[in-house]
């Protein structure tokens, strides 16, 4: 995949869904985290989303930026997560 795309396939249950993240640079410049892993970040806005709704609601083609304006908390989570706050 080009730079800051990735493919993750998630399995819940019986259900496996496919989806194509893109981080644009705009994204992760918001995120303000210093020497982030893509793959690490894409795991976790998974997990974020994951854990509330089914991998059957989280749409195939996701844009983390798209995110940010629709949920107040998920920047602030993420960077929680992954060391940041």
């Amino acid at each position: 995949m080009a730079d800051h795309e990735y493919a993750a396939e998630v399995h819940e249950g019986t259900e496996t869904t496919t989806h194509h993240v893109v981080l644009s640079q705009d994204f992760l410049d918001d995120l303000a985290l210093p020497e982030l892993d893509g793959t690490t970040l894409v795991e976790e806005i998974l997990r974020y989303l994951l854990d509330r709704e089914p991998n059957t609601a989280v749409p195939h083609e996701l844009d983390p930026a798209a995110l940010v304006g629709q949920d107040g908390e998920f920047l602030p989570e993420l960077r929680r997560r992954l060391g940041g706050d």
